[in-house]
């Protein structure tokens, strides 16, 4: 849920002020706590950080340049992280083929709504939850319907989602009121505050719904897939048939999508729990914390979205393809 406040911090223009450098190590001095870097083809010393760093000669490294001083700041990792993106898209081609394409140029697009058209906006001072939540249904339509194709099963699965959503985003306002939250729940929203112009509770908001938009896609097209294939193997069945026979998927789907949302969460909270093994508050009063309890929040909201979306999604495939409606799956199953 940290990404919202990272985006914003990124294009603020505060952050892009200073002189950032790229180099490669030549030689190591810890004992000064110096580096020798290769820096647009000079040979120039620059200061390591006070616990040296743990760099090594060879390695390409980020340094900052305050007036006539360079200091080394960390390792360049954009290659790697290209190296590890450019893994993900050809395992998405090898394996998904046509589908895996699409799907890539969903994610791309996806990412430049957020990038170009939800932060920047955020950033200039506009709601958080308005344009998150309208670029992320923008998104949604895009990229459903260029993915899946316009169809029922494509429809379906974007209404269960945008219900399922609403839902999220109701309990959320009104969760979010009643625990007092002011926003102030991770160390980039205290930065956004001292900068100002971001409303923090609104920015919280837009996290929790578009974690939830993200983390729907799979399930409802999964279950509207489901009823589709249903009602062309058995075109005689209506609704109540079809709901109940595809619930009988969408039960195993909510049994492991509990554990594997609040694992998800879990995972990137690991921070917070080690707080819970140092700090010597008493349990009852840290989790009643605004960390604590914006986290816990943010869990089971997303985690409710997900588990109402599998019924909603259910009941409105079985009104769509009652009566065998609609073209037949595009495969002999549906998952």
């Amino acid at each position: 849920m940290r990404v919202w406040p990272m985006l914003v911090l990124l294009l603020l223009p505060a952050w892009a002020e200073g002189g950032y450098l790229l180099g490669r190590i030549l030689a190591l001095d810890p004992g000064r706590g110096v580096a020798e870097v290769l820096v647009e083809g000079k040979r120039v010393e620059a200061l390591l950080p006070a616990d040296g760093g743990g760099f090594r000669e060879g390695e390409r490294v980020v340094l900052y340049r305050e007036g006539e001083r360079l200091y080394v700041t960390e390792p360049d990792r954009l290659p790697h992280l290209a190296f590890l993106l450019g893994l993900f898209a050809l395992f998405a081609l090898l394996l998904g083929r046509g589908k895996g394409v699409r799907g890539l140029l969903g994610t791309f697009l996806s990412l430049l709504v957020v990038v170009y058209f939800v932060v920047p906006r955020v950033a200039a001072g506009g709601n958080p939850l308005l344009y998150a939540f309208t670029g992320s249904v923008g998104v949604l339509f895009l990229t459903l319907y260029l993915v899946h194709g316009v169809n029922r099963k494509t429809t379906a699965a974007l209404l269960g989602t945008l219900l399922s959503v609403a839902f999220v985003l109701g309990l959320a306002l009104l969760f979010t009121r009643a625990m007092g939250f002011t926003g102030l729940a991770s160390e980039e929203a205290l930065l956004l505050r001292q900068w100002g112009g971001v409303d923090l509770v609104s920015l919280y908001l837009a996290g929790v719904v578009v974690g939830a938009l993200g983390a729907l896609n799979d399930v409802t097209v999964t279950q509207a897939a489901v009823v589709q294939a249903l009602s062309h193997a058995n075109p005689r069945w209506g609704v109540g048939e079809l709901y109940r026979r595809g619930m009988e998927v969408g039960y195993d789907h909510i049994g492991s999508l509990v554990n594997t949302l609040v694992l998800a969460y879990a995972a990137g909270s690991l921070p917070l729990f080690l707080l819970l093994t140092r700090d010597p508050t008493p349990l009852r009063f840290l989790l009643n914390t605004e960390p604590f309890a914006a986290e816990i929040a943010s869990m089971v909201l997303g985690s409710l979205g997900l588990l109402l979306a599998v019924p909603l999604t259910t009941l409105v495939a079985a009104l769509a393809f009652r009566g065998g409606r609609g073209r037949p799956p595009d495969h002999g199953h549906a998952h």
